[in-house]
């Protein structure tokens, strides 16, 4: 089996130069996944990084798109019908600017959740979500960064048809994927620095029980890849919370091509929502 190339994205939206977005870069071989990089490139840099290499498949831990709700306000604000396709809201969104965006989002006051935030108790949040997290200015930039992606060695789901020989670009949510393996899905997140030895021992029991999934539960996930990585990996995982997810962002990419039975087709659900507000492809359990 020839090498492939899978990417995993921690996406920051903060001002920072560079911010705490985090790249992973997983080779799949013969003896699964294994993650050769995983370094904090900012989100200035994030699409000079994807499209030095040819890649099966990226996965992106940020919002693809807005709630139904908002982007019918928003086509009302503009005095437009409403918007039919992820192309035509982003051209709207970038002509209003990031500033305007926010801003809209602000005196529409709520911050209801997409389809897919919702989907058998998810645990994401709401693309509109003020608070912390803030979620606006992160989403406004991912859809800016999909639109840059060039057209003909990028495409993504579920928006875009499949193009042969180009990169599937899917949202995922690494929480939701902790939670399928039944593994801790919170308190590895970095806050304060009392915290710290605490957080840590969580990611290191995190990072070592998928490293072990094949080993102990290999029936169970039986087309779930090998995840493997060197101790200096690991130990950038243990150190970061943003490495840890973009890691987890990895393999959950690599998962969904090599494990498709553990993920729901959105267009199975019969709501044309999803073609608008996007789908955060997480691996379930058949129920």
């Amino acid at each position: 089996m020839a090498e492939r190339l899978f990417y995993g994205v921690d996406y920051s939206g903060a001002s920072a130069v560079p911010n705490n977005t985090w790249l992973a870069t997983g080779r799949m071989g013969t003896l699964g996944l294994e993650i050769i990089d995983v370094r904090k490139v900012g989100s200035l840099g994030l699409k000079d990084e994807l499209i030095k290499h040819k890649a099966v498949a990226v996965g992106i831990d940020s919002p693809f798109s807005l709630p139904v709700e908002f982007l019918h306000y928003m086509a009302r604000k503009e005095q437009r019908t409403p918007y039919q396709t992820f192309q035509e809201m982003a051209e709207a969104l970038f002509h209003l600017g990031q500033t305007g965006f926010i801003e809209l989002a602000k005196e529409f006051k709520r911050e209801p959740k997409r389809v897919t935030d919702k989907w058998k108790g998810s645990l994401a949040i709401s693309p509109l979500h003020r608070g912390n997290p803030s979620m606006v200015q992160m989403t406004y930039q991912c859809i800016q960064l999909l639109a840059m992606l060039p057209a003909d060695r990028f495409y993504t789901l579920p928006f875009q048809f499949e193009i042969e020989d180009a990169c599937a670009v899917i949202e995922v949510y690494p929480r939701d994927t902790l939670r399928f393996f039944q593994l801790k899905e919170s308190g590895y997140k970095s806050k304060d620095k009392k915290d710290e030895p605490q957080v840590t021992s969580v990611r290191h029991e995190i990072i070592h029980s998928l490293l072990e999934i094949k080993e102990k539960r290999g029936l169970t996930y039986r087309n779930v890849p090998k995840l493997s990585m060197n101790k200096n990996m690991i130990t950038s995982v243990i150190n970061s919370d943003h490495a840890l997810d973009a890691v987890i962002a990895c393999y959950t990419t690599a998962m969904f091509v090599e494990a498709k039975e553990f993920f729901t087709d959105p267009f199975s659900l019969d709501d044309l929502d999803v073609l608008l507000e996007g789908w955060i492809y997480r691996p379930m359990q058949a129920s």
